[in-house]
């Protein structure tokens, strides 16, 4: 989080109040303040102790990773006049770093049609980070915990237009249209679609995307669809043996969840996530190379399932799997002969992970969780002379407690 962020959170937490999922005072000046803090410690034993990034296990970290760390979420909003609302999620842990992940105002056209603009989420992900009834000590999908993955699917500065429909007494319909420049502010400045070039200047990233959601309110159900689209450009700098040239590249991105409850007290969730690259190199003026240099096409899969038992008014028992594939095709000149060659999957990891845990309720706010979880990859890597192929597996005992105000 840059310093400008940080001075906007510590300027929230100063004007929110001290109250916590309450009214307080200023209601009687037209000023509703509501928020949920957590704060906590998560603890970790993995085998083996020091396993690679790739596993994506809980040393795949924004922070220097230590064995035990803490945590925190605030969730707030401030009914600023009785059409306008100033939300704002912030977070801080080792997998994710410190984030601004929205600092938006609503405001209310009509019981049904809302304008929101600041900080907003694309609506292409279904995290729990800021969910008070949460099981995990960390989650499942990669688009949640790992930074370098989720990036592409989170949010940014952006305008958004949205329409809240019911439908009968027993369906509400959320349908939404937004615009976003991550660029903006220096929001982010190194998000490029996961394939970054680490000596680069990114110049353009453009967002465009539209979501549905669609609840049963009796059931508790829901459907959520989300699709984004990108348009990227950056500048590649060059070194003593190569050139500099630019790179301008597009994506897609389309997310699809459903939650379910099946028995009273088990509830099905399921999520998929398909994101799909394309990106060209092109040449800068006065360059003695092609004007094409090639490009890379690069396919990103996420598949979760997961299954909550409610065993008692206290106690959560969760399962999970999940995978995650991530396939990259690599076009590039054959200067100074002639034609261009294509590698088809010369990189393609895929990521599978089998996780359960129990959450237990104490009184006035405190809980504990207590997750296991076990993740192997596949690699094929064809940059890799000799061994192209591995294989590599991990499991990991996390605890957490927690504390909501």
């Amino acid at each position: 989080m840059s310093n400008h962020q940080f001075f906007v959170v510590c300027l929230w937490l100063l004007t929110a109040g001290v109250s916590a999922q309450a009214v307080d005072d200023a209601a009687d000046e037209g000023l509703i303040r509501t928020y949920v803090a957590q704060v906590g410690v998560d603890a970790w034993r993995l085998s083996p102790k020091t396993p690679e990034n790739l596993l994506m296990l809980p040393t795949n970290s924004q922070w220097h990773y230590r064995s035990a760390s803490p945590w925190f979420t605030f969730d707030g909003h401030m009914m600023v006049q009785r059409q306008a609302v100033l939300r704002l999620k912030v977070r801080a842990d080792q997998s994710m770093g410190t984030h601004v992940d929205e600092l938006s105002l609503d405001w209310s056209v009509s019981p049904s049609l809302g304008v929101k603009a600041g900080v907003v989420s694309y609506k292409t992900s279904w995290c729990r980070t800021y969910d008070i009834d949460s099981p995990w000590v960390r989650e499942n999908d990669p688009f949640c915990v790992v930074k370098s993955t989720s990036d592409a699917s989170g949010g940014a500065p952006g305008l958004q237009l949205y329409a809240n429909v019911p439908v009968g007494s027993s369906y509400r319909v959320q349908g939404l249209a937004g615009v976003y420049r991550p660029l903006l502010l220096n929001y982010n400045t190194t998000e490029f679609s996961n394939a970054p070039y680490p000596n680069a200047h990114i110049d353009r990233n453009n967002k465009k995307g539209l979501s549905l959601s669609v609840q049963n309110l009796e059931t508790a159900s829901e459907v959520r669809l989300g699709v984004l689209s990108a348009d990227q450009s950056e500048y590649v700098f060059g070194n003593w043996n190569s050139e500099p040239f630019r790179v301008y590249q597009t994506y897609n991105m389309v997310f699809l969840g459903g939650a379910f409850y099946v028995a009273p007290q088990v509830q099905v969730r399921a999520q998929t996530l398909r994101h799909d690259m394309l990106s060209n190199n092109r040449s800068v003026a006065g360059s003695v190379m092609p004007s094409y240099l090639g490009g890379v096409d690069l396919a990103r899969r996420s598949d979760v399932l997961e299954v909550t038992y409610g065993y008692s008014s206290q106690d959560v028992l969760s399962f999970a799997i999940s995978r995650y594939v991530y396939d990259n095709s690599w076009t590039h000149s054959n200067y100074p002969e002639v034609g261009y060659s294509t590698d088809r999957n010369y990189f393609v990891y895929k990521n599978k992970n089998i996780s359960t845990s129990w959450r237990h309720n104490w009184a006035k706010g405190a809980y504990t969780a207590v997750q296991w979880s076990y993740n192997s990859l596949s690699l094929y890597n064809r940059f890799v002379t000799g061994a192209p192929n591995r294989d590599a597996a991990g499991h990991g005992l996390g605890v957490r407690m927690g504390y909501q105000f």
